[in-house]
C-alpha cells in the first residue's frame, strides 16, 4: 500500500481490485491549498467556430515539454532556433498582403514601420506603435512583422513596431526604456491621444507596463490600448495556465516560459507593476481592448486584467472566442479567418470610438 507525502500531507489509498469503493486517510495543514486533480480527459472539437478555425484545431499539436536553458550561451541558441521561422512567416505575411516595411531607427531603437497596401479613410493619417510578443526573449527580427502587418492591413493604417532589445543580453527595464523611447517620438508628431499603442502576449504585457511607465513620467498616453492575451502576471500561476494545458500549442508554464519570465526579470521582484501590470495603479487608465479564447492558457491572465480596469472605472471591452488558443485571431495572415476578421472588426470599432 503506498504513501504519498508531501510536507504534513499524507495520503494512504487501498484500492483492491474491482472494489467498489476507495479508503483513504490525510492529515492537511490548514496553508496547503485546495487542489483539484483532473484524469485524463476526452475534448472534442467546439461546436460553433467557422471550418476554417475547426480546420486548426483538429489539426493542432502539442509540443512536449521544454525545459529552460541556463546559460547565456544556451538562451542565445534557442533564441535563433525560434526566432527563425517566425522571421520567415513575418516576411511571407507581408508579402502575402501586400503590405511594405521598412527597417531604420526611431529615436535610436530599431524599428519596422509598416505601410499596408491600402490606408483606411479613418486612419490615413494616424500611425499605431506596436510590441511584439515572444514571451520577451523570442519574437523580434523580421518576426514583428506577422502581428504588425496583421493589424495594418486589417485597419489599413501605418504601425511602427518596435524591435526591442532583449534578454539575455538585455533584460528588464531595456524593452520598457525602448517603447518609452519610440513612444515619445511618435506622439511628437501626432498627438498622443489620436494613437493606439498595442501587442499580443509578452507584447501585451509591455503595452500595459509601458502605458504605467508613461504615467510614471507623466507623459502622455495612448488614446486607446490593445493587449491581446497579456502575460499579466509573472509572480503567479494564473487558473487557465493548468486548467488549459494539453490544449494550447503554447504549451504548459513551466519550463521554457517560467525561464524567459526570469531571465527577462533578472532578479527584480516579479510582482512588481512594471513586470506584472495586473497590479499596477490603473487610475486613469485609456481604454482598453482585450482579446483571449477559450483555450488560451493565458485567459486568466487577461480576464483578471479587465476585472481589474473595470473595478478601476476604465472603459475595458474583453472578447473571448469559442476554441481558440493563444493568439490565434491573427491567424488570418494565410488564409480566410472569420474569427480573425471579426477580431479585426471589433479593433477598428474599438480604437474609431476612443481615439479622438
Amino acid at each position: 500500500m503506498p504513501c504519498y507525502s508531501l510536507s504534513k500531507l499524507c495520503l494512504t489509498i487501498a484500492l483492491p481490485i474491482l472494489a467498489s469503493s476507495v479508503a483513504f486517510s490525510f492529515e492537511v495543514p490548514s496553508t496547503f491549498p485546495s487542489v483539484t486533480t483532473l484524469g485524463e480527459r476526452t475534448v472534442p472539437t467546439p461546436h460553433g467556430i467557422s471550418p476554417a478555425m475547426k480546420e486548426i484545431v483538429e489539426k493542432r499539436k502539442i509540443p512536449p515539454h521544454i525545459p529552460a536553458p541556463n546559460t547565456p550561451e544556451a538562451w542565445l541558441e534557442y533564441q535563433a532556433l525560434f526566432d527563425a521561422p517566425g522571421e520567415e512567416a513575418g516576411r511571407q505575411a507581408a508579402k502575402t498582403l501586400g503590405a511594405s516595411y521598412e527597417v531604420g531607427e526611431t529615436a535610436g531603437v530599431r524599428t519596422y514601420t509598416v505601410t499596408p497596401k491600402k490606408l483606411s479613410d479613418r486612419f490615413a493619417d494616424r500611425v499605431f506603435v506596436h510590441l511584439h510578443g515572444g514571451a520577451f526573449v523570442f519574437g523580434g527580427g523580421d518576426s514583428v512583422l506577422r502581428e504588425a502587418v496583421w493589424l495594418a492591413d486589417g485597419l489599413g493604417v501605418k504601425v511602427v513596431s518596435v524591435d526591442y532589445r532583449r534578454p539575455p543580453l538585455d533584460p528588464f527595464p531595456a524593452a520598457l526604456d525602448d517603447a518609452v523611447a519610440v513612444w515619445r517620438e511618435v506622439t511628437a508628431q501626432q498627438p498622443a491621444n489620436k494613437t493606439a499603442l498595442f501587442g499580443t502576449s509578452a507584447g501585451g504585457n509591455l503595452t500595459l507596463a509601458t502605458t504605467l511607465r508613461l504615467k510614471e513620467l507623466d507623459l502622455p498616453l495612448p488614446g486607446a490600448l490593445f493587449a491581446g492575451t497579456p502575460a499579466t502576471d509573472l509572480e503567479n500561476t494564473s487558473d487557465t495556465w493548468l486548467t488549459l494545458q494539453g490544449l494550447d500549442p503554447l504549451g504548459r508554464r513551466d519550463g521554457l516560459i517560467t525561464g524567459t519570465f526570469e531571465l527577462y526579470a533578472a532578479g527584480q521582484d516579479l510582482s512588481d507593476p512594471l513586470l506584472s501590470p495586473v497590479n499596477g495603479n490603473l487610475h486613469d487608465f485609456p481604454p482598453t481592448i482585450l482579446i483571449s479564447g477559450t483555450r488560451d492558457l493565458l485567459l486568466s491572465d487577461t480576464v483578471r486584467m479587465h476585472r481589474a480596469l473595470r473595478s478601476n472605472g476604465i472603459v475595458a471591452d474583453l472578447h473571448v472566442y469559442d476554441g481558440q488558443a493563444h493568439g490565434d485571431y491573427i491567424q488570418r495572415l494565410f488564409r480566410e479567418i472569420p474569427e480573425s476578421e471579426d477580431a479585426l472588426r471589433e479593433l477598428f470599432e474599438f480604437f474609431d470610438r476612443h481615439l479622438k
